[in-house]
């Protein structure tokens, strides 16, 4: 039995890799589970669960059935399909590739898991192969040449560019409404522990699960603590009750996030 990856996590991938096998023979090397699922930080009903699937050739005619595959998969395994000639290559250079979101394949997609986070996720990742009925979890091996300095930077460019647009947003949503009116877990959640974990990049160089980035994040802004931890108990299946004055606190650490890749 695997120890490496929560039992839930294991025996749904064990499933979906030999099933993916039996759809796509000698397609997939290898598979390296990344985010929550590697971190400890996995909760069901809430985390999906993500995937490099390393592969032999290109897979454009396995991609119907795959889709097909990840379309029932429950939790959604999402992921991005690459070669070990592409993993060898900058981020950059990958501009695009067959990629899973929320259980839709999308055969040509840019952005996504293509970026210096997966890299750096893919050194301390939880590699699986297919070895006859079974699979082997095995601590995964992969370095890649200029994955810190490459996380710090796209971290500071995501702040700078896509959280500073969601903060944008999330103001004129929350403009005029009570104070105390709810507001939903989920937004509060993306708000407030998104954020975070490129701050802890850019001061780090890792990548930190959302629980250890909202530790690190309240002994930086212990203003904040109260609210980080509510939301990871919520995450945790805890449940917790948000207002419009959580949501414009978690606006404000948003802020300060944007402000620290400013510097």
């Amino acid at each position: 039995m695997n120890d490496q990856l929560p039992p839930a996590v294991a025996d749904a991938l064990t499933e979906f890799l030999l099933e993916q096998r039996r759809r796509a023979p000698g397609l997939v090397s290898r598979a390296v589970v990344t985010g929550s699922a590697a971190t400890g930080d996995w909760h069901p009903g809430v985390s999906g669960i993500d995937v490099v699937f390393v592969v032999t050739r290109d897979p454009v005619n396995d991609l119907p059935a795959l889709a097909e595959l990840h379309a029932a998969s429950d939790p959604h395994i999402d992921g991005v399909y690459l070669t070990e000639s592409e993993l060898a290559r900058v981020p950059e250079v990958v501009q695009t590739a067959p990629q899973v979101v929320e259980g839709v394949l999308v055969s040509q997609l840019e952005g996504a898991q293509l970026s210096w986070i997966t890299w750096r996720e893919l050194e301390s990742g939880v590699q699986g192969v297919v070895d006859g009925g079974d699979v082997i979890w095995t601590p995964v091996a992969d370095r890649y040449a200029g994955t810190q300095e490459g996380v710090v930077a796209f971290s500071r460019q995501n702040l700078l560019d896509y959280w500073q647009r969601i903060g944008e947003s999330l103001e004129q949503e929350l403009a005029g409404r009570e104070e105390g009116s709810p507001l939903r877990p989920e937004t509060v959640r993306w708000v407030a522990l998104g954020p975070i974990r490129l701050v802890a990049t850019i001061d780090t160089g890792e990548v930190l699960s959302k629980t250890a980035a909202a530790d690190y994040a309240a002994e930086r802004w212990p203003e904040h603590a109260e609210l980080l931890q509510r939301a990871v108990r919520d995450r945790a299946g805890d449940r917790q009750e948000f207002t419009v004055r959580d949501g414009r606190q978690a606006l404000e650490l948003l802020r300060a996030c944007v402000d620290v890749a400013a510097e």
